[in-house]
């Protein structure tokens, strides 16, 4: 069993500790925050045996195997390094890091500190997901031409500081948030390399993207096309288009129903979860038993693929000299 601490106490942690807690092979030891009284309450309701108020003194105790970063995604490319440098192991939520030197820099790290490091794309590692996948191999619809992905609702704007990361021009607004579950939907059911990326997008006041959609074309053919907003409720479905049929998903970074869709018929498909976290925690667990520095599945090529689409936004911005 591995002893895993969870850096970061913000909204989504709630969800990874419970994904931690159900999975077999993984101990929910720490917990840390900066503020120390909320570490201590949510040890107390999680069950952890640690609560730190320090991020470095939970990185210098022993008995913690894997961090699980949960912080705002500025701050991830300097807490990798950090517990890299502690010689834990790292899983650090999506996306990584801001930029590709970025991920070169971090997965460098890993290696030279024999320690794994992966992304936290839970969309990837669900049952349903990995179910439709077995299935799309079996040629249930044929070859895949074509998948669709949205993720997008109606950012609110009362409670949010000025200092809110969503609102940093750079890394932050929609793309960099849930952009990043379509994009590696799409990327993971194409398993090809990425050709070619066209990006559009929009900026709300205070510059930062709050729709943003992306067409991407694989080197096999496969056409793909993403769609991220903070200013619009999306319908946020799946779809993967075969030759024989498609497959639909709602909600499919986390959902535990899908469709197959044919001319003659529509058959469920359906697959049980009891978090949306834990196939990811326990794929992590999988690789370190087996001594790997890398997952398998979703390791630093498969991170550099999400980013040349992530970058759109930077690249865009550049160009049009708001920078």
């Amino acid at each position: 069993m591995w002893n895993f601490a969870v850096m970061g106490l913000g909204g989504i942690a709630k969800r990874v500790i419970e994904g931690i807690v159900l999975t077999p092979s993984a101990c929910l030891y720490a917990v840390a925050s900066r503020d120390a009284s909320k570490a201590e309450a949510i040890r107390k309701s999680s069950g952890a045996k640690k609560a730190y108020g320090d991020y470095e003194a939970m990185l210098e105790d022993p008995l913690v195997d894997v961090v699980y970063i949960c912080t705002p995604n500025y701050l991830h490319h300097a807490h990798i390094m950090a517990a890299l440098a502690h010689h834990k192991h790292v899983i650090c939520e999506k996306p990584l890091v801001s930029n590709e030197a970025q991920l070169r820099e971090c997965f460098a790290y890993a290696k030279e500190q024999q320690c794994f490091l992966m992304e936290a794309e839970k969309t990837l590692f669900t049952p349903l997901n990995q179910k439709i996948k077995e299935m799309i191999e079996d040629g249930v619809i044929g070859k895949v031409s074509y998948i669709e992905g949205s993720y997008g609702f109606l950012l609110p704007s009362e409670g949010l500081s000025a200092s809110y990361w969503g609102y940093r021009k750079e890394d932050g607004g929609c793309f960099y948030d849930v952009g990043v579950y379509p994009i590696c939907y799409a990327n993971y059911f194409a398993d090809s390399e990425i050709k070619q990326v066209q990006y559009c997008e929009t900026r709300a006041a205070r510059g930062y993207v709050d729709f943003a959609q992306a067409l991407i074309t694989y080197q096999n053919g496969v056409i793909a096309s993403v769609r991220s907003s903070w200013k619009m409720e999306l319908e946020n479905w799946g779809v993967i288009y075969g030759e024989k049929g498609y497959i639909r998903t709602k909600q499919f970074w986390k959902s535990k129903r899908a469709e197959l869709v044919t001319k003659e018929w529509i058959v469920p498909i359906e697959a049980e979860m009891e978090s949306d976290f834990s196939g990811e925690i326990a794929h992590v667990c999988t690789c370190l038993t087996k001594g790997l520095l890398q997952s398998d599945r979703l390791g630093e090529k498969e991170s550099m693929e999400i980013m040349k689409v992530l970058r759109c936004q930077n690249d865009v911005s550049k160009k049009s000299g708001n920078e």
